[in-house]
């Protein structure tokens, strides 16, 4: 009906000859009952309402100070230039990096973009230090390699520096606390005089009306001595009263662009939503002597904290910084030789929380803010395999607000890999320890998202055509292009169903347990025949559909290796689509996506190294996450996906949950790696780390019980492994395989030791290997 609308409204408007361009449009893909997601339709008016809105304030205010990445993303002479031309949407296709920051246990989230710049939250204004001098303001944005970030240490949170001014040093920390019970973002500006004369300075915070990806519009400014309100809201709380606050908007010009410009009025109203703010301190440094201020921006809805002083901030920072050291001491800890890897482990773990919102997983912050059960799947699987399993606990519930009466757990409407997502996390989190009265609690839903899928199956399974007994065409994950029967979608939904038998299983429910079983059985023989059919036209390679050729979007089948575990490694069509996306995808040692996402993506690298690691390529794994080491931000961030020249973020968020989660899973997986059979140790461990004085993994938690691991080089060439591994009741028992590499990684490739150890309920285990990886005759 809407087609044939469009059709008629092209026609009237004499504008027929594009009605071949919709056709074309509907027909690109497979045939589907939903064209497109609709709830994807809102996010893209979002998008290109905000763009355009960029497009006209930029360009009509190019005396403006913009955010770092319009600064560099129209500047001709910056690689990260890209023109407007017939594009009237301006928005960040460079530069989309941020480090997000929050205080555990909360859906409130404020960004910290690359200069330092706050922004509160999704499409707000932000906070920006600045630094008036005698006949200029410096700002962060204007100061290309001269600002530096790091993280905090003892604290999630971010410290911005601004080098090379002669004889100051100026710095400011950012994170965020409960302040008096309230939610906030503190900032705490320095200036320290290094020079041997005294310095006149003003430091200031101005409230700009914009964010790392548009505009952020401020209509009404209402100043008071020690705060400042926007649009009838409490943005900022000054511990010490500014000197002057001034106001301005497009038509009186940018302050920060002059010193001492702007309007001292306490009222200031735009209706464009170009209005902005600027709060400054006059400051004379003796020589060695030092200043600092501090201010906190409201994260809550709430207008309850007052005034806070100087002892407020000083608690507030004291208590987050016991939450952290209580929160890094918990769960999985891990102890390797590489400083890099290490630190990057550190710094993800302690700002993981971020993605948690309490009652679901979310992999941003901005425009990805909400709940996908795809996403929350790999959050939820990272968030296991640090020790923390109990935050996977409470997002179960959403299995009952998100399921439809026809069984389906909805993400997006058209997308049809949600259901076999929602039910392998209920069930993964049940495998790794978790509350076996959960399978209880969500059978019904369970059950019904099963035949949900069998349903959908019997859709197509009257077809001779290639695709008979999968899932109908759907948009799939978007990074693969449009509506098709994707294996992807399948490989989830057998995932799912495994999960199904099991949890039926556990409740004594044995004939459910073997219908469904069945139903799996004669789902997998439709699927394997459709990727028989596939992979001869993919020459040994596995396309991402029974219609498609060998592409990028091929790497969702590496998902059926691991994690999900429903394809063995030792598949005909494992190796070869491996190989070609090896040889076709990889750039700067990262998985490149050329489809939708363009861009180098963090967390599609991770499922090719995954596939490595599964195939014995310990090698190939290791160099894929040492890049995604090398391409993470200076405060250990990926946006969805990175620019190939300016290694900034061009694609989703700027802070990516998923990625983050996945690249602890990874770090953690070349420790110990679940099969179907039991634990793999160490197999994908560098022999020189072993070397270099070992590794440690304590309170892993897997399927088969909680691993305690402990590798130490030994007199002689020798190596001592240590393990102990606690099941709980229900868990499955299995195998340990030890396949503990062995020479100093710097000739060829390592060989490694494989042993096998049956695990009992406690099992523990100490082993002394010779130079050659062999038990050695020594008792440990």
């Amino acid at each position: 009906m809407l087609k044939g609308l469009i059709r008629h409204l092209l026609h009237v408007t004499g504008r027929s000859h594009l009605a071949s361009f919709l056709q074309g449009l509907l027909h690109l893909g497979r045939p589907s009952s939903i064209a497109f997601p609709p709830e994807l339709v809102e996010q893209g008016i979002a998008i290109a309402l905000s763009g355009l809105a960029n497009t006209m304030a930029v360009q009509s205010n190019p005396d403006w100070v913009w955010p770092v990445w319009v600064s560099r993303q129209t500047d001709p002479d910056d690689q990260a230039f890209i023109p407007t031309g017939l594009n009237l949407i301006t928005t960040n296709l460079t530069l989309r990096n941020w480090t997000s920051i929050g205080v555990p246990g909360s859906s409130h989230e404020a960004m910290v973009d690359p200069v330092g710049m706050v922004t509160p939250r999704a499409w707000s204004w932000s906070a920006l230090p600045c630094l008036g001098m005698t006949d200029t303001i410096l700002v962060p944005p204007l100061l290309p390699g001269r600002v530096r970030q790091e993280l905090l240490k003892g604290i999630p949170g971010v410290r911005t520096e601004v080098a090379g001014l002669e004889g100051l040093s100026w710095e400011w920390d950012v994170f965020a606390a409960e302040v008096e019970g309230h939610e906030a973002v503190v900032l705490e500006m320095r200036l320290r005089n290094t020079g041997a004369t005294e310095i006149s300075c003003s430091p200031g915070i101005c409230l700009r009306p914009c964010n790392p990806l548009s505009l952020g519009p401020i209509r009404l400014i209402r100043s008071e001595p020690s705060r400042i309100r926007i649009d009838g809201r409490t943005a900022i709380h000054f511990t010490t009263e500014p000197d002057r606050i001034v106001v301005s908007d497009r038509h009186h010009g940018d302050p920060l662009v002059r010193p001492r410009s702007g309007l001292p009025l306490r009222v200031l109203r735009s209706r464009s939503g170009m209005a902005t703010a600027l709060a400054a301190w006059e400051v004379a440094l003796p020589a060695g002597g030092a200043w600092e201020t501090s201010c906190l921006v409201p994260l809550d809805d709430s207008e309850g904290i007052r005034l806070p002083g100087p002892r407020s901030v000083r608690h507030a920072r004291e208590r987050a910084e016991s939450i952290h050291k209580r929160q890094m001491a918990s769960g999985t800890r891990l102890s390797i030789p590489d400083e890099r890897l290490q630190a990057g482990w550190n710094a993800v773990l302690a700002r993981l929380h971020v993605f948690d919102d309490g009652d679901r997983f979310t992999p941003g912050i901005f425009l990805y803010h909400e709940h996908w059960f795809r996403d929350a799947a790999f959050l939820s699987l990272g968030f296991e395999n640090v020790g923390r399993g109990e935050a996977v606990a409470p997002k179960t519930a959403l299995l009952r607000t998100r399921q439809r009466r026809d069984g389906l757990f909805r993400s997006q409407t058209g997308e049809w890999d949600s259901n076999g997502q929602a039910i392998w996390t209920l069930g993964l989190h049940i495998r790794r320890g978790g509350a076996a009265g959960l399978a209880e609690r969500y059978w019904p839903e369970v059950r019904k998202g099963v035949e949900w899928i069998l349903r959908q199956r019997r859709r197509t399974m009257d077809s001779r055509s290639p695709h008979r007994g999968l899932l109908p065409a759907g948009f799939s994950a978007e990074h693969f292009g449009p509506n098709d029967h994707y294996f992807w979608d399948n490989f989830w939904s057998i995932a799912g169903m495994e999960e199904a038998v099991r949890m039926a299983a556990l409740l004594g429910k044995a004939s459910e347990s073997d219908r469904i079983a069945a139903e799996t059985a004669d789902y997998r023989t439709d699927l394997e025949a459709a990727i028989a059919w596939a992979v001869e036209r993919g020459e040994g390679a596995l396309p991402s559909s029974p219609y498609r050729r060998v592409d990028a979007a091929s790497v969702g089948n590496l998902v059926a290796v691991c994690p999900l575990g429903v394809v063995s490694p030792s598949a005909s069509w494992v190796r070869p689509t491996v190989d070609h996306l090896s040889r076709h995808c990889l750039r700067d040692g990262l998985f490149f996506q050329p489809i939708v996402h363009t861009g180098l993506n963090p967390y599609l690298s991770v499922q090719l190294a995954r596939a490595k690691l599964a195939l014995g390529d310990a090698e190939g794994c290791m160099e894929i996450l040492q890049a995604l080491a090398r391409s993470a931000s200076s405060t250990w961030c990926w946006p969805e996906a990175i620019h190939p020249r300016t290694g900034g973020g061009c694609m989703g968020d700027g802070d990516h949950g998923w990625a983050a989660a996945e690249f602890l899973s990874l770090l953690r997986q070349i420790l110990v790696r679940e099969t179907p059979e039991g634990l793999e140790l160490l197999s994908g461990t560098p022999a020189d780390w072993i070397a270099r004085g070992g590794v440690r993994l304590t309170g892993a938690t897997t399927s088969f019980g909680t691993l305690d691991l402990e590798v130490r080089p030994r007199n002689g060439g020798r190596t001592l492994v240590e393990w102990a591994l606690v099941r709980s009741v229900g868990q499955d028992s299995g195998t340990i395989v030890l396949a503990m590499p062995h020479g100093d990684g710097t000739g060829a490739e390592p060989c490694r030791s494989i042993c096998r150890h049956h695990l009992l309920p406690s099992s523990t285990g100490r082993l002394v290997l010779g130079p050659d990886g062999k038990p050695d005759t020594e008792t440990p």
